[in-house]
């Protein structure tokens, strides 16, 4: 069940049921749930990943692939191997972090590519230059 701390009757419900749970003496999970990341902001991610495989002449997949590797907080390890951090896996605090984070390394290599708003504002140009060239993709 899901309930809602800032909602008094979500709340009364929540430990009315951990009492009846306790009670019960059953082992039982317990846990937070993180806000997910927002479709704007998933849409966002693909126009910043789309923009860095046009302007260094990868695919979609190897330009994700590329920046994941560069980023530290996007490679993890277990037992002794290296794994990327999934995407969609992110909540919108990571997502954000990961977005700057490709943002100001493109701009290290030489490619900039807008924020948000200048993409809101430009959306028509960038996606009609997207759509020109996504056959390179």
């Amino acid at each position: 069940m899901k309930f809602d701390p800032k909602n008094p009757i979500d709340l009364e419900k929540s430990k009315v049921r951990y009492d009846y749970l306790v009670k019960k003496g059953d082992p039982f999970e317990l846990k937070g749930i993180r806000k997910k990341r927002t479709i704007k902001q998933n849409s966002y991610l693909h126009v910043v990943i789309t923009l860095y495989a046009i302007n260094f002449g990868s695919t979609l997949n190897e330009a994700k692939t590329d920046l994941k590797r560069e980023c530290h907080f996007m490679m993890y390890q277990k037992d002794g191997k290296k794994y990327l951090r999934e995407t969609k896996r992110m909540n919108t605090k990571e997502l954000t972090e990961f977005i700057d984070w490709i943002r100001n390394y493109s701009s290290m290599n030489g490619c900039y590519i807008p924020t948000s708003e200048e993409y809101l504002q430009n959306i028509c140009s960038i996606d009609n230059e997207i759509e020109r060239l996504k056959e390179y993709l």
